[in-house]
């Protein structure tokens, strides 16, 4: 029965201290939330030209790079010319 006793009060402890963990993490939240609006509040403040982005985007290559070597053989290659048929 003892180790029953036990087992109880272990869960018991582990319960309060998830409970504790909820309650530390829904604290940050709303630090985070109420420092989130601090920031909106001295950026509307601030002008323009002193702000950042929050995030810098990479640019994205939608080709390849074109080297010497290729863009000097598109130029001395001719197309074959294809004639249309008669409709």
């Amino acid at each position: 029965m003892d180790s029953k006793g036990d087992l109880q009060n272990i869960i018991k402890a582990r319960d309060e201290e998830i409970a504790q963990l909820h309650q530390s993490l829904a604290e940050k939240d709303d630090e985070i939330e109420q420092l989130k609006s601090q920031l909106d509040k001295f950026q509307s403040v601030l002008p323009k030209a002193l702000m950042r982005p929050r995030k810098v985007r990479a640019q994205g290559i939608s080709a390849e790079p074109a080297t010497a070597r290729s863009i000097q053989d598109s130029v001395t290659t001719t197309l074959q010319k294809h004639k249309k048929s008669n409709r």
